[in-house]
């Protein structure tokens, strides 16, 4: 099922991303972190299949994911990891081990946990949830820390619970909207099939509604 992020429309009034949003056909909403709230936004989702994502907040615009300990702090449906600069980092592994609620993590890139090529081949052997995130495996390949026998493992791996995609030039997660091109697409549209949650994060902000609309198709057809 395809959702779009909130994101896409990231630093608007929530309850506007969402009705812009809702008015390109979609049945899914990603609750992400970074737009206004507003109360209203319970009601500007009726109807609207909803997954939530980090430290999306209905009262604030972001809200801390990761405890100095490594615990999660949030409810949300998928997380990133912590990166280098938190102090949950360095105890990240050992936390979730432990974790009677794990959440579904996010493929990162270099800074991140789960930022490299033999993080995410822990993950896997770990049996963790992953939300494969395309445009950060492809920062991944292109910064030369994760190979060709990982990211065919990767994209086999029964774990898999969630697959996000934007496009990027593969050096910084610029959230770019989709081409014909994009690393990862053609294979995470046909993963998702009819049962693994496929969300679109490609930023919107300055795409006409025709544009809007073609991000959609690329993704539906």
């Amino acid at each position: 099922m395809l959702y779009l992020a909130l994101s896409c429309l990231q630093g608007r009034p929530a309850v506007q991303a969402c009705r812009d949003l809702k008015s390109l056909g979609v049945t899914g909403i990603q609750l992400t972190p970074g737009n206004v709230p507003d109360p209203a936004l319970v009601d500007a989702l009726a109807g609207i299949q909803v997954r939530t994502h980090h430290g999306f907040s209905w009262s604030a615009m972001k809200q801390r994911v990761w405890e100095d300990s490594g615990r999660c702090r949030v409810s949300s449906d998928s997380v990133h990891p912590p990166t280098e600069r938190d102090p949950a980092f360095a105890v990240w592994w050992e936390a979730i081990r432990d974790d009677s609620r794990p959440a579904i993590y996010e493929t990162m890139y270099p800074g991140y946990r789960l930022g490299c090529g033999d993080e995410v081949e822990r993950a896997m052997d770990m049996g963790l949830r992953l939300a494969v995130d395309v445009s950060h495996i492809h920062i991944q390949r292109r910064a030369g820390v994760l190979s060709e026998k990982t990211w065919r493992r990767l994209q086999q791996y029964a774990g898999i619970s969630e697959l996000h995609v934007s496009d990027n030039e593969g050096r910084i997660d610029s959230h770019r909207p989709l081409t014909l091109n994009t690393f990862g697409l053609g294979w995470a549209k046909e993963r998702a099939g009819s049962s693994i949650p496929l969300v679109l994060e490609a930023y919107m902000h300055k795409l006409s509604d025709i544009e809007r609309r073609a991000q959609v198709e690329l993704l539906s057809s």
